[in-house]
Order: structure tokens, then sequence, then C-alpha cells
């Protein structure tokens, strides 16, 4: 189960739970992320509208994404909230739970490869993962596509940044991907045609892109990436190559 370093939420977190009981005018929540914390919807919180029965709204063992209102630490209160939670941030958070618990799984995996508990492991390097990426996945995804020096640089200690790429390069398969961009690629000299081939070829030798003619004067600019941000880069400095070679 994800866990966070905090023993307890922030005020305005989207929090991941599971319905542990429900009363006419409350919904109790265990805080998946936070064991043993249980956060409480107030009926006024469950729905923009009235609601007539609170069970039509929630049921025991459902999980449920909340937003925290508030917490008291003193006395152990999370005051949660469903009705200020929009779809698109239910979506969304609910694609970087998926995330975290994947890339858990591969933080498990580098546990046991080092001898450590799951608990040991988020206290090394897992909260760490935590504070400096996106979701607990990227840390393994990015020392897999740009390095463990990458990853290094975005805060991972070097003794962890190596063992984290093996892992990815052993467990994680990701597909490559097809960025492309239309141009348009004109001269006006006697020999433009020569000019034109010349600088096309020449971009595919260095960028290691593929060209293909569409119509005068566009042609398509592509390549196969597992990193599609990294392809759009290239493809922009190709573009750019091209440019100079036919204008120069």
């Amino acid at each position: 189960m994800v866990r966070r370093k905090n023993k307890y939420p922030q005020k305005g977190e989207l929090i991941i739970g599971t319905v542990k009981d429900i009363n006419p005018y409350s919904i109790f929540v265990s805080l998946d992320e936070y064991p043993g914390r249980i956060g409480m919807i107030h009926v006024s919180e469950v729905a923009r509208k009235w609601v007539r029965d609170i069970r039509d709204w929630a049921k025991k063992g459902q999980k449920i994404i909340c937003l925290v209102m508030g917490t008291d630490e003193s006395k152990g209160h999370v005051t949660l909230s469903l009705k200020r939670v929009s779809s698109s941030q239910r979506n969304r958070r609910l694609q970087e739970w998926k995330r975290d618990e994947k890339g858990e799984k591969l933080l498990a995996i580098l546990a046991k490869k080092n001898k450590m508990s799951l608990d040991e492991a988020y206290e090394e390097i897992g909260f760490s993962i935590q504070e400096n990426f996106r979701d607990m996945l990227e840390a393994f995804e990015l020392a897999l596509r740009k390095g463990d020096d990458f990853i290094e640089e975005r805060g991972i200690p070097e003794k962890w940044a190596k063992k984290i790429k093996d892992i990815a390069e052993e467990k994680i398969k990701i597909k490559e991907v097809k960025v492309e961009r239309i141009i348009e690629v004109q001269s006006y000299e006697p020999n433009g045609i020569d000019i034109i081939k010349k600088a096309l070829k020449d971009a595919e030798k260095k960028f290691g892109v593929n060209i293909k003619y569409v119509s005068a004067p566009k042609y398509n600019i592509y390549l196969e990436t597992k990193d599609p941000k990294e392809g759009e880069k290239i493809i922009e400095r190709a573009s750019e190559e091209i440019a100079k070679g036919v204008h120069k």
C-alpha cells in the first residue's frame, strides 16, 4: 500500500480513501496512504444537491477520492469533502494513484534485492522519490529513458540512482511512439531541388529522423522514440538544420 512521509495529509490535498463506516450524517474513511488515520465527511460535504440518503453516495469498502478540508493532529481529526472534487480531478488523481502503485511495486523489488523491508526502502529512498518526482513510477521511467545521472540531478543519491536504473531496465517495457511534424521547404535557387534533397538527406543522417515527401512544398519529418518530449526536440533541431541548409 502506497504511503506518505507525513503522518497526516495536508489541507487541500486529494486523498485516496476506503469507506469504513456510514451513519445518517457522516461517512468515515480510512486514508489509504496514511495508515491508521481516519477522515470524516459530513453529510453537507457529500454532494452539491440535497442528500436524501447518504448511502446512495457511498458504500462500505468503496474507494473514493476526497479533498482534505482540514487536519487537527492534536485531536487526530481529518475533515474531508466529496462534493468539492471535480470529475477531472478525480480522474487525474486515480491515474496518479495507479502510477504510484506501479512505482511502489518496483520499490519493493529494489528493497528485496538489497535485503531491506519495504518500510526501510521508503525511509531510505521512497520518500525522496515522492518529493522529487510527479509520482513514484516517474523516477524509474526517467532512469530508463535518460540514465541514472539524470535522476541524480533530480535529487536521488548516487548509490540509489544506478540501482533504480537497473530495476527499470529489468521490469519496465516502454513502447515507442511516433513523433512527427509537417514542415515546408522551398528554394528559389536554379538548383533548388538539389539543395532541398541535400538538406533533407543531411538532416536524416545527423538526427536519425525519417523524411517523406507529402506535396510541394510539404514534407513529413518523423521518428520512433520512447521519449516523446526528446523526440519533439530532435525534430525541432532537424527542422532548423534543414532551413539553414536550404537558405544558407
